[in-house]
């Protein structure tokens, strides 16, 4: 009888070590691939660790940190994306055999990404018909775009300005001038042609993050996003 106990004993004590070694690796390989799923890009890099590393068998994450790059939110394309969590609880079962990640609680979690102009470029030419040769200049101040539209039978010089702003949890390229030349169309119904552009609909931020800001400098555009209901 003694016997048998010592060996349960064993084994239990084995059972635990392991999969404190072995179930960290998983929960982490699990939340990187289901990123890099959501996201559409393979270049991703996630730490997570828990003291003691087995509790993470029970969803509880100490820490969490994430470099996803070209990561594809919406329309946009973020060239770098961070992600920075404390005190998370997952969801473990719905971790393993769901399609997301599950997350019931977290302390703090935060997202910072960046846009560069090449990006914003892409989604432009991909949105707007009729334009090519499109170049995108950001500051501090505005987001100037200059592109050839095919208009009419004939080739118009157009210049638009604009921000890039978050509305009702989407983010939006938000036009505030257009000017034109060799065209006979009038401006007003070129914004009809143009106007504003949404670049992420609601609710396309991982995690169940939400976009809390958006920043522009010169070169980039910088999100950042955050849970609303931390508990």
């Amino acid at each position: 009888m003694r016997k048998n106990l010592t060996i349960a004993g064993l084994f239990f004590i084995i059972l635990v070590v392991s999969g404190g070694l072995v179930f960290p690796w998983l929960a982490r390989s699990a939340v990187q691939t289901r990123l890099g799923r959501n996201l559409s890009t393979r270049d991703v890099q996630v730490n997570m660790d828990s003291t003691p590393s087995a509790l993470m068998m029970l969803g509880r994450v100490d820490r969490l940190n994430a470099v996803i790059h070209q990561a594809k939110v919406g329309q946009i394309c973020l060239k770098e994306l961070t992600i920075d969590g404390r005190d998370i609880r997952l969801d473990i079962p719905g971790l393993i055999g769901g399609a997301g990640i599950p997350v019931q609680s977290a302390g703090s979690l935060t997202l910072k990404g960046f846009v560069d102009e090449e990006s914003l470029r892409d989604v432009i030419e991909r949105k707007v018909d009729h334009v090519e040769h499109v170049q995108v200049h950001i500051t501090r101040e505005k987001v100037l775009v200059t592109a050839d539209a095919k208009l009419a039978g004939r080739v118009a010089d157009i210049a638009m300005e604009g921000q890039v702003a978050e509305e009702n949890g989407a983010l939006y390229f938000l036009m505030t001038r257009l000017d034109l030349k060799n065209t006979r169309l009038g401006t007003a119904r070129l914004g009809d042609l143009f106007g504003n552009i949404q670049l992420a609909a609601p609710n396309k931020m991982p995690l169940g993050l939400n976009v809390r800001s958006v920043v522009q400098t010169d070169g980039a555009i910088i999100i950042t996003a955050d849970r609303d209901n931390k508990e």
